[in-house]
């Protein structure tokens, strides 16, 4: 069982460079991972680190942001196209207005957009991936300690729901066979157990397959069936019971939120 909620940081250096990773999880009913402080044109790195989270984590909010320090690895490079535009429209309004034209090389590269920087993609390779990578382990390894604390209090909750279940069963009154229709809560006590020893079994289940949306349908289905039963009943012990049922069951409720 792992909690949706987490936290994770990185700190990885090389030769020249350094990549200071933090992951954060919080709550959410899908999947979305955000990535901060890459630059626009990054974007098939942006997908390749959504990627990486995305194989490893099935639910909650992802929030990544890097930090990156060291010289940046690059080429300069003259646009000459748009060092050719200048030009040609220079002599043009020199020739339009009679002036004389004097293009030195040096005052022409100061123009806007005529030197341009070209970054290399090799930090991205070695840094940034790898640093990811190890975050998100962390942050696994987070989420399952959090999550173990969840399962816990889940299952004295849990505990406590099946000894009401037991109760109700004990504490139903005698049934007249002509009003069995209206009053008789069997079935519903029936299937109220039943899904209590799914949400249990699914509560103990090993692994790292994502358990929150299935907990959700079966906690519904056993809120079905106490409010069935209470509108069945107007027996003071029962309704008791199936009052203090629904206050464990809502205890359960808001622990499985947290919960991938």
């Amino acid at each position: 069982m792992r909690s949706m909620t987490g936290y994770a940081y990185v700190f990885k250096k090389s030769k020249d460079h350094s990549a200071e990773v933090i992951v954060r999880s919080f709550n959410f009913k899908y999947l979305e991972v955000s990535v901060r402080n890459l630059p626009q044109d990054r974007i098939l790195l942006e997908e390749r680190i959504k990627k990486e989270v995305k194989g490893r984590i099935s639910r909650g909010k992802i929030e990544i942001y890097i930090f990156l320090k060291g010289p940046a690895e690059g080429d300069i490079y003259v646009n000459e196209r748009v060092l050719a535009m200048y030009i040609r429209q220079l002599k043009n309004l020199s020739k339009k207005y009679n002036l004389k034209t004097d293009l030195q090389l040096n005052k022409l590269f100061t123009l806007p957009h005529v030197i341009g920087w070209e970054e290399k993609g090799s930090r991205e390779e070695n840094i940034i991936v790898p640093a990811v990578r190890e975050a998100v382990n962390k942050l696994l390894v987070f989420k399952q300690k959090e999550g173990a604390i969840i399962k816990k209090e889940m299952l004295a909750n849990l505990k406590r729901l099946k000894q009401n279940a037991q109760n109700i069963q004990k504490n139903k009154p005698h049934i007249l066979s002509n009003d069995a229709e209206k009053t008789d809560i069997d079935e519903e006590i029936s299937l109220m157990t039943f899904y209590i020893n799914k949400l249990e079994k699914e509560v103990n289940a090993v692994g790292s397959a994502p358990q929150g949306k299935s907990m959700d349908f079966l906690m519904q289905e056993i809120l079905r069936e106490l409010n069935t039963a209470s509108s069945k009943t107007n027996n003071a012990t029962l309704g008791s019971l199936i009052v203090e049922s629904k206050n464990y069951l809502e205890r359960i409720r808001e622990q499985a939120q947290n919960i991938e």
